[in-house]
């Protein structure tokens, strides 16, 4: 569908001359404040480069004639349509929605009592725009991080409300989510027309010094960022551009626009500048982006507007923000894309009180060894994807996350998780935690690293608050999160026989099914023995109540540490099997000639194993194990009924 242009008139040709009169003086008031708070070292003391001046020039890149040739082009065609006003400059229109008009024409920009990098002041022109009326939230930005288009360095504790601005950005990230949105990085001069509001004001909300009732900055308390729009707005309705996150626009740094070394030159003045190298993505001899509107982290005389800051592109520290612009008159476009549907709904209550009427039963910490197997030692799951893909209906397995990957692959309806080891299923509940409120696969591994684990035991304790076992649990994942750090990065790195993903944090698409799964709570965790008369025998009776049947049943290596009591026949016998279902198992079989063992991925037909069990009563599975076929060095183990060319599963989704 092609974009349309849709554009509003209304009467904001007044409004186009912000700048009052006052000459570099008026527009510099106040600002006399030195950066005395900027260590010499060249750091911020947070971990980003500050550094000093370039100290290169912008040598022959120019791009005041490209931007006013544009702009002339613009202007034509807004000519065109009626959409000048008397004094030739774009006439506001109603703003796309969470943005502002910022009216065409002169301003002063700098300041020549402040810092070096803000002389001289001078007037220089910018074109009517839109500009983001808060800066880019939390909520908007996990929007672009589920949809792909995104991703986060660092999560903070105390910065993770959804209405704060979302920090640990570096430039890049700014500028992928701005594109996203289908806008842009605003230019430093657009910055600070907005900032001074029609007036020549010193500070966004005018020219009275700094309070923390006007701002968020260095000495008001709590100290962090404040959810956007905490503050007042300035006349042109936008807020927070003094104070609470720094703000990344398009610019490269010059450590001055014009009178010293590495100046910033003609790119810097004329109409609608955009700095050295017209912002573009390379620029020789520039080495930082532009900063401005100060921040929560630092002093106050930061929050003049015409105060700048250099930074590296690639910083992303806890208090480095932006917002977008657009150019005006603007193109109505759709909404950015949304990540494709999981196909997951919302249990019934029906659903609910059968899935959750399964009760665990108590066990003793350990069976059989000492092992915990919360972080699985298979690694070849992707070898049962083409038998199970699309089979839908229920899933039942054993251990740990490797069911996550099959349960998505399958498209399964239900699943139930069961393992004898509490300290197992304890695992499944702080995974599923954090991958409810992790949008991607790689927002999850980010929760594993060592900089983020406060932040990750903030919000465990969260979700645990009031559970009787969150003490256990918090301790469980400080147990588990240097191994688990590097046992997820590796899950993640797993790819399929024929390339594809091999794993559900290698597939974006499987990973919204999972966490859809688990957020719908179709995902049911039982501390169970299989052997035993209590939780096995309660999810064969309620998947059958649940009217699907149970497609894929997944045993891990277990039966090679038991003989099948007459409760695991039973419980077997009842479940809801039809002709695709399956029965997975990892068998570990010696080499033949060798010392070692290799992992079988082993696939039979569940109907077959429900006969096994209740007809031909085998005792144990090593009784009938030589009836699959196997290689020698490993890999996928078939019983009669398959063929090693099956691909896709059995069927389709039922």
């Amino acid at each position: 569908m092609p974009w349309v242009v849709v554009v509003w008139m209304c009467g904001c040709g007044a409004e186009r001359r912000e700048w009052a009169g006052g000459g570099a003086e008026e527009a510099g008031g106040g600002s006399g404040e030195a950066r005395a708070d900027r260590p010499a070292s060249g750091w911020d003391g947070a971990g980003d480069r500050d550094g000093g001046g370039d100290g290169v020039a912008d040598g022959a890149v120019g791009t005041g004639g490209d931007a006013r040739g544009e702009a002339e082009e613009a202007e034509a065609g807004a000519a065109r349509l009626g959409l000048l006003g008397p004094d030739g400059w774009v006439l506001c229109g109603e703003p796309p929605p969470g943005m502002a008009c910022i009216p065409g024409g002169p301003f002063v920009r700098g300041d020549d009592r402040g810092e070096p990098d803000e002389r001289p002041a001078a007037e220089i022109e910018v074109s009517t725009f839109y500009l983001d009326r808060h800066e880019v939230t939390n909520a908007a930005y996990r929007r672009c991080m589920e949809a792909g288009a995104c991703r986060l360095r660092h999560h903070y504790p105390r910065f993770q409300d959804p209405e704060q601005p979302v920090v640990a950005v570096t430039w890049e990230d700014a500028r992928a989510y701005c594109a996203w949105a289908g806008k842009r990085l605003p230019t430093e001069a657009e910055w600070e027309k907005a900032a001074r509001g029609g007036d020549g004001r010193v500070y966004a909300w005018g020219n009275e010094p700094p309070t923390c009732e006007r701002s968020m900055y260095r000495g008001c308390e709590p100290a962090w960022a404040r959810p956007v729009g905490s503050f007042a707005a300035n006349p042109w309705g936008v807020f927070d551009l003094s104070g609470n996150a720094y703000e990344f626009v398009q610019d490269w740094y010059a450590p001055c626009y014009r009178g010293c070394a590495g100046e910033c030159g003609a790119a810097c003045f004329g109409r609608d500048p955009r700095g050295p190298c017209g912002g573009l993505e390379e620029c020789p001899g520039r080495e930082r982006r532009v900063l401005r509107g100060g921040s929560w982290f630092w002093p106050a005389e930061q929050l003049r507007v015409a105060n700048r800051r250099g930074m590296r592109p690639d910083s992303g520290g806890h208090r480095l923000g932006f917002r977008c612009a657009l150019d005006a008159p603007y193109e109505r476009r759709p909404e950015p894309p949304s990540p494709p549907g999981t196909g997951v709904g919302p249990l019934t209550a029906a659903e609910r009180e059968t899935l959750f009427g399964v009760a665990g039963e108590p066990l003793p910490r350990r069976r059989f060894d000492d092992r915990h197997f919360a972080l699985s030692n298979e690694s070849d799951h992707a070898l049962w994807l083409p038998y199970v893909a699309g089979l839908g209906g229920g899933y039942l397995g054993v251990g740990a996350d490797q069911n996550y990957t099959l349960f998505a692959a399958a498209r399964s309806e239900f699943a139930w998780l069961i393992d004898y080891d509490a300290v197992v299923t304890q695992a499944h509940r702080i995974y599923r935690a954090l991958i409810v409120e992790s949008v991607s696969p790689d927002e999850f591994l980010l929760r594993w690293e060592p900089f983020d684990e406060p932040a990750t035991r903030e919000l465990l304790e969260a979700a645990f608050a009031g559970d009787p076992d969150r003490a256990e649990l918090l301790d469980l994942f400080a147990a588990l999160r240097p191994a688990a750090g590097r046992y997820f990065e590796r899950v993640a790195a797993r790819r399929a026989p024929d390339g594809g993903p091999g794993s559900w944090l290698a597939d974006p698409a499987w990973y919204r099914r999972v966490r859809a799964m688990f957020a719908a709570d179709r995902v049911r965790v039982v501390l169970g023995d299989l052997l035993g008369a209590g939780a096995m025998p309660a999810i064969a009776a309620a998947q059958g109540a649940l009217g699907v049947p149970m497609r894929v049943v997944y045993l891990s290596n277990a039966e090679e540490y038991f003989a099948y009591s007459e409760a695991f026949r039973r419980s077997v016998g009842a479940m809801p099997f039809d002709e695709r279902s399956v029965v997975l198992r990892t068998v570990a079989r010696r080499v033949p000639g060798g010392t070692r063992r290799a992992w079988h991925y082993q696939v039979e037909p569940a109907r077959g194993f429900v006969d096994r069990l209740t007809v031909r009563r085998v005792e144990r599975f090593a009784s009938y194990a030589d009836e699959a076929s196997y290689s020698a060095e490993g890999g996928v183990s078939l019983f009669p009924g398959f063929s090693s060319g099956v691909s896709g599963g059995r069927g389709g989704d039922p």
